[in-house]
């Protein structure tokens, strides 16, 4: 049997970037950057390719959902850029996976780190059944809704410690912020490869499921409780309350289609 895996990539734990205009789309520092978290996949997917897997998908998961660089990817992994709605906020469509590995995280907006937030800054903390959690969690538990587990994280030392509190059964690996030259951040993808190799070919990797839980959302000016019945209605429900809290939950699906459409004829352009 073929066996497939989700790759999701961010920006703010890739290898090398540390300075937050590498995070920024259109930054000059953003271009460059823009190879970087395309070769951390590349190297995530050689460790995919090596533990038996065939089929590998990456959704691009920061800012709009262009920023990896599809022509640059290894051949058997197919990029979705851009961001969708439905059935599942920001991925669309989940295609049928065994794995997913998590790649270039970061911190909670409660904790020190490079560039802590989730989705947006106005969000200040996020607490399920009391715990302060990360992007990683949330992102895991809509997977784990799916049946698909998360093995492997590559985030900030700070990150991956309140993660693996969560989810001890992840391998992870710490990536360091700070300036390196190429034979580092070389060295540190030929590191990350082997990571995912060892964390990708076992078996029995539990999806992480929530169930219905109570959530706690601190923002700038108050704080939200509710009971929520699934990780995906939370993910939803955060997402419409900051990132996109500027538009009517019925214009959303309709916004990112016209920013998927946008950045699409830029990317066309690019490559002329």
């Amino acid at each position: 049997m073929t066996k497939n895996a989700l790759i999701l990539a961010d920006i703010e734990g890739i290898i090398g970037v540390h300075d937050k205009a590498q995070c920024t789309p259109g930054r000059n520092a953003w271009k460059h950057a823009r190879d970087l978290i395309t070769e951390d996949v590349n190297a995530a997917t050689r460790g995919v390719l090596e533990s038996g897997y065939r089929t590998i998908t990456v959704c691009d998961m920061h800012g709009t959902g262009f920023n990896i660089l599809p022509e640059k990817l290894l051949p058997e992994a197919r990029c979705d850029q851009g961001h969708r709605w439905h059935p599942v906020p920001l991925i669309g469509t989940l295609p049928r996976a065994d794995c997913a590995v998590m790649i270039g995280w970061h911190a909670a907006p409660d904790q020190e780190g490079f560039s802590p937030h989730i989705f947006q800054k106005t969000l200040r903390k996020l607490c399920i059944n009391g715990d302060p959690i990360t992007e990683v969690e949330l992102f895991s538990a809509v997977l784990g809704e799916h049946g698909i587990p998360v093995p492997f994280v590559s985030a900030e030392a700070v990150a991956c410690d309140r993660i693996q509190g969560h989810m001890p059964w992840i391998h992870r690996m710490d990536i360091p912020k700070r300036p390196m030259d190429e034979p580092e951040r070389r060295t540190l993808r030929l590191k990350l490869t082997a990571e995912v190799q060892k964390a990708t070919s076992h078996n029995g990797t539990p999806p992480l499921v929530w169930n219905t839980h109570e959530v706690t959302a601190t923002f700038q000016k108050e704080t939200r409780t509710w009971s929520s019945p699934s990780a995906t209605h939370t993910f939803r429900r955060l997402l419409a309350d900051t990132a996109l809290g500027f538009a009517p939950d019925a214009a959303i699906p309709f916004l990112l289609f016209a920013l998927r459409t946008r950045c699409r004829m830029e990317e066309w352009a690019r490559k002329r």
